[in-house]
């Protein structure tokens, strides 16, 4: 039995998926490439290192595979492959936003994928072009908004050997020349570029926000460029809503398999009225044989969604107005209120897999401490539907741990919750931000071990054998539910290249743990079957090697 995770196919794979919204794609014919440039969007990073959301793919002409990705910290603002050698000039940069332009001017070379950065001080690069005579002209930003936003001023460089050019070779501040026009940043007819290489297969896809596995192998899933997707269980796209306003956010399917509930994010023109709604407000509950929508529920306010296993549903309220928690029967139908205090937190919500109860986090608990778990005993024999306080989210008073909330899982007597950790230091430079995994007994919430970590947490799921964590670096670790020694570690790849997990969902009779992107791929990985109630695997890397995510100089 290997003890290995495995990708075993790609969800939503397609050429240039790599760089994420799509800016710039030009095709270097002499050098038999397609280089492109794109933007993967915001992810929030807690823990070491940051996040840089930019990526310069160089892909293979024939097949379109991915030759080398490299992440930047700037927008990609210009692309000019050299006429002859295997190198291609980037230029990067932006506005910061308050008075300076940034940026850097990087050396690419097309067959090892070593990065150059060739600017001495940070400007933006507004325009590139090879000239006859070898030199490499540019076009530059002002250092400072004074200069103006859509001016910059020409400088052009030679170098006897462009293949061994050193960094910082060239100098902003150098010669002054008169100002021009700037002109576009972006190519406009990128994404039809796209569509004409690849036959009409490209189609804009963005981060996987969650995932749910269905009892009969199919994969559900939200994100902003859909309002919900459904992949059959031989990997093929069964049916895929389109994305309205920011697209959906949470999906919480029902014990039966046939229908899920699903959040959204962003707004939409109200046809009769033609003014901006707010879709958050909204929950559907959606056909997963055909994508067709079933039930409709509006709140108040944008709710936050706590279930269990059974199909009970909690429509808490979020944000400033507070109104009445919906609670939804396994039937799908209303079956009461309850009055609860609307969650201010800017956290995500407590979001509990397999859950017997209805769990969720709010403050102050009873000690007048923020905040505590909270369990809501749905309507029964006993009465109508009644909260109670269990314990503090804090499971250590004395420690200077702060802890934050976010993915859970239920197992039998023990809740395993995860989330940001953050603990001040001396100063602000020396403070520890990571991720936390705690083991807490139930119901008296008592701590029985702690997993902690300089890394971004992704998400989390697991059984009563083992526990996948998943980061933002690409990295799953599998830790021993019961005593939470780590028992393997994984480097998640895509075609030999790094990935970036946004979200994840484990299926234990399906030995299956899928995991979004923040691309807009999943990967379908396979994972060892449990045995004695650990996986006792040796730390080893999923889907082999190959060549990793460059990082252009200066961005570490």
């Amino acid at each position: 039995m290997p003890q290995e995770l495995t990708v075993r196919r790609i969800l939503g794979d397609q050429p240039f998926a790599e760089i994420g919204r799509p800016v710039w794609v030009v095709t270097d014919e002499r050098h038999g490439c397609v280089i492109a440039a794109g933007d993967l969007g915001h992810v929030t990073w807690r823990g070491s290192g940051h996040w840089l959301a930019h990526r310069i793919g160089v892909y293979e002409a024939g097949t379109l595979r991915p030759r080398h990705v490299v992440a930047s910290r700037y927008p990609v603002c210009a692309i000019e492959p050299h006429p002859e050698l295997p190198l291609v000039a980037v230029g990067t940069g932006r506005y910061d936003g308050s008075w300076d332009f940034q940026g850097q001017l990087l050396l690419l070379h097309l067959d090892t994928g070593r990065v150059t950065n060739l600017l001495s001080k940070s400007r933006q690069v507004r325009h590139l072009r090879w000239l006859e005579d070898g030199r490499l002209a540019m076009l530059l930003s002002p250092e400072d908004k004074d200069g103006g936003f859509g001016k910059g001023f020409e400088l052009a460089v030679g170098v006897e050997d462009w293949l061994s050019a050193p960094a910082g070779l060239v100098d902003p501040d150098a010669v002054r020349h008169p100002m021009v026009e700037s002109g576009l940043l972006y190519d406009p007819q990128v994404e039809d570029t796209l569509a004409r290489l690849t036959d009409g297969r490209w189609r804009r896809r963005a981060e996987v926000r969650d995932l749910a596995v269905l009892a009969d192998g199919s994969v559900l899933a939200t994100g902003s460029h859909t309002d919900l997707e459904r992949w059959s269980p031989s990997g093929g796209l069964s049916w895929a809503l389109p994305g309205v306003g920011e697209g959906s956010v949470q999906v919480e399917a029902a014990p039966d398999g046939e229908s899920a509930w699903v959040t959204y994010r962003g707004y939409r023109r109200d046809d009769a009225t033609g003014r901006q709604v707010d879709r958050a407000t909204t929950v559907r509950r959606i056909s997963t044989a055909d994508g067709g929508a079933m039930d409709s529920v509006d709140m108040p306010s944008p709710p936050a969604l706590c279930a269990t296993d059974e199909g009970w549903l909690a429509l808490r309220p979020r944000g400033r107005d507070a109104h009445a928690a919906l609670l939804l029967a396994p039937t799908h139908q209303p079956a009461g209120h309850l009055d609860l205090a609307p969650s201010r937190s800017n956290s995500p919500a407590l979001r509990v897999r397999r859950s017997t109860r209805l769990l969720y986090v709010d403050g102050p608990g009873p000690d007048g401490d923020a905040p505590w778990v909270n369990a809501i005993d749905p309507p029964g024999a006993h009465g109508p539907a009644t909260v109670r306080a269990l314990f503090p989210l804090r499971w250590d008073p004395e420690s200077a741990l702060q802890p934050w909330y976010g993915p859970a899982v239920e197992l039998a007597d023990t809740l395993v919750h995860a989330g940001r950790s953050y603990e001040r230091g001396a100063t602000y430079a020396k403070a520890r931000e990571g991720t936390y995994v705690v083991s807490r007994g139930l119901p008296g919430g008592e701590a029985r071990w702690v997993h902690r970590t300089d890394k971004p947490l992704a998400d989390l799921d697991g059984d009563e054998g083992k526990l996948y964590v998943v980061y933002l670096t690409g990295e799953v670790e599998t830790l021993d539910t019961a005593t939470g020694e780590v028992r393997a570690r994984h480097t998640l790849r895509a075609h030999g290249h790094p990935v970036t997990p946004v979200s994840a969902a484990y299926r234990a009779d399906q030995q299956r743990l899928v995991v979004g992107t923040v691309d807009g791929r999943i990967l379908d990985c396979s994972v060892p079957e449990r045995q004695g109630g650990a996986d006792t695997g040796r730390v080893g890397r999923a889907n082999g090697t190959g060549p990793g995510v460059r990082t252009a100089p200066g961005t570490r």
